[in-house]
């Protein structure tokens, strides 16, 4: 699923500062899916193309993210950059067709939703709700985070940036790292998680 996070980083990384505020701008109108709420307009506009990709992310998902982005690049008559995005996020259960109109976006895809893993169906939640953060890097480091990952990630000031931080290397993982990210989780926030399965 990290593909699709790059190719929107790229797609919005290769847009010019008036290019980048146009998309912003249609990202505040465009029709959503049922049960996506809209990136708050004092949020949005001042981000940058990193900080866009994260929240585009946070509040989509990858795969409706890169849908959403495509759909709006289209908009702005940038098809190549579409085509690219597109070609990255189509596979098994992805539906191309959708991209092609924004006001189709609503429908597709809805039965993808319950093969998503546990740390990506609740990432803004983990991000904004986890406490106990260093306990999550001891449990992941040597397995899933190498040392200067594990630093980056202790380095954030709040839990919330730190979270955040963790999630930024979250693409180049495979299941087992997204499972031992789950495992530690059960084992210092059990609450949390009981929570969250049960939202």
């Amino acid at each position: 699923m990290g593909r699709a996070r790059d190719a929107i980083l790229e797609a919005l990384e290769n847009l010019t500062a008036d290019e980048l505020k146009k998309f912003k701008m249609k990202l505040l109108s465009v029709p959503l899916r049922e049960g996506y709420g809209r990136i708050p307009r004092g949020m949005l506009l001042p981000m940058d193309a990193m900080d866009l990709t994260d929240k585009l992310v946070s509040f989509y998902l990858e795969a409706y993210g890169a849908e959403l982005t495509a759909a709006l690049l289209r908009e702005m008559g940038m098809q190549e950059t579409a085509e690219r995005l597109q070609e990255i996020n189509s596979g098994p259960g992805a539906a191309p067709a959708a991209l092609a109109a924004p006001a189709r976006l609503a429908p597709v895809q809805t039965a993808a939703k319950p093969a998503l893993h546990f740390v990506d169906q609740h990432r803004a939640a983990l991000i904004m709700r986890v406490t106990e953060v260093e306990g999550l890097l001891d449990a992941l480091y040597g397995k899933v985070l190498s040392e200067e990952q594990y630093q980056a990630v202790r380095a954030e000031a709040t839990n919330p940036k730190k979270m955040r931080k963790l999630f930024s290397f979250a693409p180049s993982w495979n299941l087992t790292c997204k499972d031992l990210l789950l495992q530690a989780l059960r084992d210092t926030q059990p609450f949390l998680v009981e929570d969250l399965e049960q939202s």
